[in-house]
C-alpha cells in the first residue's frame, strides 16, 4: 500500500519548482492506496521522461478560460493505467515555458470531465 501524503511529496520532490502542484481528483487516496510499488514506479518514471522532455504534450489552441489561463497556455500530459479492470488516467498539466500545476488522477469519468475542462479532444 503506497502512502497518498509521500507520493505527493516525492512527486513535489521530482519537480523541484518553488510552485506548488494541485493533487486532484476523484478518490486520489484510495487510487494511490491502490497502487502496487511496481505501478508508482512506473509513474515516477514517466514522470521523469516528462519532465526531461520525452513526451509530446497534448497541446490545445483554443482560447477557452481554464482558471487563471487559457487552454492554450497549457500542456497536457497523459498516462493510462489500470488497477484490475478498472482503467485509471493521470493527466498532468504544465503553463508552456513554465510550471507544473496539477496531477490529475481518476478513473475514466473523472478524466472525462477532466478533458471537457481543459477541451481535450
Amino acid at each position: 500500500m503506497v502512502n497518498p501524503e509521500q507520493f505527493k511529496k516525492d512527486i513535489e520532490q521530482m519537480l523541484s519548482q518553488e510552485y506548488k502542484v494541485e493533487f486532484l481528483g476523484t478518490n486520489f487516496d484510495h487510487i494511490v492506496n491502490l497502487l502496487t510499488d511496481i505501478k508508482v514506479q512506473k509513474i515516477y518514471n514517466w514522470l521523469n521522461e516528462v519532465i526531461q522532455h520525452k513526451f509530446q504534450p497534448i497541446v490545445i489552441s483554443s482560447p477557452k478560460p481554464y482558471k487563471e489561463w487559457t487552454v492554450n497556455e497549457l500542456l497536457t500530459f497523459r498516462y493510462p493505467f489500470s488497477i484490475g479492470t478498472t482503467e485509471y488516467r493521470i493527466l498532468f498539466v504544465k503553463i508552456k515555458n513554465s510550471v507544473y500545476i496539477e496531477f490529475h488522477l481518476g478513473d475514466h469519468k473523472y478524466y472525462d470531465k477532466v478533458r471537457k475542462d481543459l477541451n481535450l479532444k
